[in-house]
């Protein structure tokens, strides 16, 4: 068995999550195109869509 990161078990189990129910949606900061700041759902939103995968708004302010 070859040995992966955490972050890439996460990306593979988001990846499995999404590929078994489409009902299952993403969003968060920066999460679609940069992938997040771990990098944990980088090219889910290549693969499943920008409906699917969604970049929420950085709100700092308040």
């Amino acid at each position: 068995m070859s040995e992966i990161t955490l972050v890439e078990a996460v990306n593979l189990a988001l990846a499995r999550a999404m590929s078994e129910d489409k009902d299952v949606l993403l969003l968060g900061e920066d999460i679609g195109v940069n992938g997040g700041v771990f990098r944990a759902t980088n090219g889910l939103q290549a693969r499943f869509g920008r409906e699917r995968v969604i970049d929420t708004p950085l709100a700092e302010g308040g």
